[in-house]
């Protein structure tokens, strides 16, 4: 790369943790990336702030976010201006990658020192790898920014490439034929109507605050088959929608996230460790490259990349980290394949723009939040979508880490207002060991079509709630007072919770239902709900006859549990209505 004639320099004149003040004589562009030259090494910033030196009228001072540890830096370092705004390098090779939060690849990283240094650099994208291009173009075709010049094999996917997004229409003057290049290798010369020609490479810089755009944008429609039953029959998600999973810490919020990496129908997984989560963090990069996907029986990670906010990383980094993954999974959206884009989590993030509001002196909002946050969550979920062009969608779930579980709190309250989706997870359920502790009683709503009617949906959400309500007459004033019916109703919404909302992740058959499966379910539950039970009661007093249907409920529901586990062929799932029935009319199993 060649050096900048004109380089335009500044000195740091004021350090405040993450934030710094600079000092310079020359123009500087709202938004662009600066390097800051500490002991040999080099820190990446943003400009956020542009003003006049009280102290030198022929001076300025911009104040920075710096995204690496400051430790070190002085009065009088100097800062570097690049003239680029923060971007991600898009490219064939993103897959199976793993990256920290400005996209240094971890695994280069942890080849050039067991340690996490400030300052360390690697390619974003392997500059070694041949990848055999085959041209959609021919010299003289006109092109635009994300118009297809040709495409490359990644894995199982067929990676287009693509006119960076950024250029104006030109003329392709130049492509080379069928052969194997690198992303630094020229394959085609385009020249615009300036007569200014631009080497396209595979790979292109992209900015990560300024949206990929759609083709042609289209409302979420379609449901994604998640495999996990509460979300599918009672809150699904669409391609191209948005979700919003708060839960306190130890609900299960990231296990949840490897379940969905697994099961989810999607053809690429981007998930954004923004929250620097130490060992959950560690955990994700090793075990992911062990799994198999389920879909293809190879290793998950060829349909996954990963950014992960590293500990040698301050709190400003996540900011980052979140835009960088959201511009990736756009991408791929541009190039027809669906995408879900995973946020760990977006509570974090928002704790990164409090600190840096709260260093600016911006007017403070609830809980120290910046006014503005409800709408900063708004704009980044925004950019989720489907595109009716191109055919691809990216899925936006983020999740929320309130302190206390307090869903009243604003990052929650601004995610529940931008979402289309809301799965609220339950202490008290992931205490009971209830897997996955997404309460349906707790703001979990979905404002996409399901795989069931909406009605079968408001029938077992309406069981579930008279169930919750006779759960608390039993707490406060005993089984006694509650009435026959009623006690069977109560055994009914036990049912579907215990066989149906509750799944085993680590059996092959009960981790995942898929829709055919799915439908047999519904079938079963819709016909123990709108069915009337009848039990001999005989000599017993009410305290046996309960005890008695407690103990067939009981039985049924092992029955269910065994049909979760074992039924796998045609016939086994679809015998789960004849045992519904025989338990209806007190028959015993066939």
């Amino acid at each position: 790369m060649n050096e900048k004639v004109n380089k335009r320099t500044g000195k740091l004149i004021n350090i405040q943790d993450s934030l710094v003040q600079v000092r310079f004589f020359d123009e500087v562009i709202m938004g662009e990336t600066a390097e800051i030259l500490v002991e040999e090494k080099s820190l990446q910033g943003e400009v956020l702030q542009i003003k006049s030196d009280p102290k030198n009228p022929e001076a300025g001072i911009v104040e920075m976010q710096v995204f690496e540890d400051l430790t070190g830096a002085k009065i009088g370092d100097e800062v570097v201006f690049t003239g680029q705004p923060l971007s991600v390098l898009l490219g064939p090779g993103l897959l199976t990658s793993v990256w920290d939060g400005l996209q240094n690849s971890l695994y280069y990283l942890s080849k050039t020192d067991p340690y996490l240094r400030p300052g360390m650099k690697a390619p974003a994208l392997d500059e070694e790898i041949k990848w055999d291009f085959t041209p959609t173009v021919k010299p003289g075709d006109t092109v635009k920014g994300g118009d297809v010049i040709g495409s490359v094999p990644e894995g199982n996917f067929e990676h287009k490439i693509l006119v960076p997004f950024a250029m104006g229409t030109c003329t392709i003057e130049s492509i080379i034929e069928k052969k194997a290049v690198n992303i630094t290798q020229t394959v085609a010369v385009a020249v615009d109507n300036q007569h200014i020609k631009h080497e396209l490479k595979l790979a292109f810089r992209q900015p990560v605050k300024t949206p990929i755009p759609f083709k042609e944008r289209s409302i979420p429609q379609e449901p994604i088959s998640t495999g996990t039953r509460v979300i599918d029959l009672l809150a699904p998600v669409a391609y191209g929608g948005t979700v919003g999973n708060p839960g306190p810490f130890g609900a299960g919020k990231t296990v949840l996230q490897h379940t969905l990496c697994k099961y989810a129908l999607a053809d690429i997984i981007v998930m954004a460790a923004c929250g620097e989560r130490a060992g959950e963090a560690v955990e994700v990069f090793k075990d992911f490259a062990e799994l198999k996907d389920p879909s293809t029986g190879q290793s998950l990670m060829n349909r996954m990349c990963i950014f992960g906010n590293t500990s040698s990383m301050p709190v400003a980094a996540r900011e980052a980290s979140v835009f960088i993954a959201l511009t990736v999974g756009e991408y791929y959206r541009y190039q027809g394949y669906n995408v879900i884009m995973l946020a760990d989590s977006t509570s974090r993030w928002a704790q990164a723009l409090r600190e840096r509001s709260g260093r600016q002196g911006d007017i403070p909002g609830p809980e120290a939040f910046p006014m503005d946050i409800p709408d900063q969550i708004k704009g980044m979920y925004q950019r989720a979508g489907s595109d009716a062009a191109t055919g691809g969608s990216l899925t936006f779930i983020g999740t929320v880490s309130p302190a206390g579980g307090n869903f009243q709190e604003p990052v929650t309250q601004a995610t529940m207002d931008s979402t289309g989706g809301f799965w609220g997870l339950s202490q008290d359920r992931a205490d009971a060991k209830k897997y996955p502790a997404i309460d349906p009683l707790a703001y979990t709503t979905s404002q996409y079509n399901g795989f069931i009617s909406k009605s079968d949906r408001e029938k077992i959400l309406h069981t579930l709630q008279e169930t919750n309500s006779i759960d608390q007459t039993i707490s406060t004033i005993g089984l006694k007072k509650v009435p026959i019916d009623k006690y069977i109703l109560y055994q009914k919404g036990t049912t579907i919770d215990f066989c149906v909302l509750q799944q085993d992740g680590f059996h092959d058959v009960e981790a995942c239902s898929r829709p055919d499966r799915l439908e047999v379910i519904n079938d079963a539950v819709q016909t123990l709900i709108d069915s009337e039970i009848q039990f001999a009661q005989g000599e017993r007093d009410d305290d046996d006859f309960k005890q008695h249907i407690k103990s067939k409920f009981d039985l049924f529901r092992q029955n269910w549990k065994d049909w979760n586990y074992n039924a796998v062929k045609e016939k086994q799932i679809a015998q789960l209505k004849e045992k519904v029935d025989n338990f209806i009319l007190q028959k015993k199993d066939s």
